[in-house]
């Protein structure tokens, strides 16, 4: 270098060196480390803020998540309660209204059997008198011989019985 080389500047560039040195060291020391120490604390107590609130935030999240679940398995649990009750009415009105329609299909059963008994019977009824016309008429057409209604009555009364079965 050569500001070096030549002696006479020497003591003066070394006189501006120690006190642009000394000047720096004075304002770093007292002025800009101070800042920065105070600007590196605060973001260290604002990191350790934000960590301390990030806690007790997880700690709320985790404790409502389990609030949620607890109620999520109560709520399951309730439907189910309510879906083997439901079922359970569900089939007991169903056997009820079972039991309802059979009586009533038993009783029109009933009913009909015993109109048809009524029905079967006034057929009958009538083909009995029907037959007692028929061969009555038969009688006095084929035959000139006078016969008797009781007579003609009392043989299709007693041939009744072996056309029926």
């Amino acid at each position: 270098m050569p500001q070096l080389e030549q002696t006479e500047f020497f003591i003066s560039q070394l006189f501006w060196l120690v006190v642009t040195f000394t000047f720096l060291f004075i304002f770093l020391w007292r002025i800009s480390l101070p800042r920065i120490s105070s600007v590196l604390e605060k973001r260290e107590s604002k990191i350790d803020d934000d960590i301390t609130s990030a806690k007790q935030l997880q700690a709320e999240a985790e404790e409502i998540q389990k609030q949620i679940d607890q109620q999520l398995r109560n709520a399951r649990l309730e439907t189910s309660e309510l879906i083997k009750t439901a079922s359970t009415k569900f089939q007991n009105h169903a056997t009820k209204e079972l039991h309802k329609l059979d009586n009533n299909l038993s009783n029109t059963i009933e009913e009909s059997a015993t109109t048809i008994e009524k029905n079967i019977k006034d057929s009958l009824k009538q083909i009995h008198d029907q037959t007692y016309l028929i061969a009555k008429l038969t009688l006095s057409k084929i035959s000139n011989i006078p016969v008797n209604d009781n007579e003609i009555k009392d043989t299709v009364d007693q041939l009744q019985p072996k056309v029926i079965n």
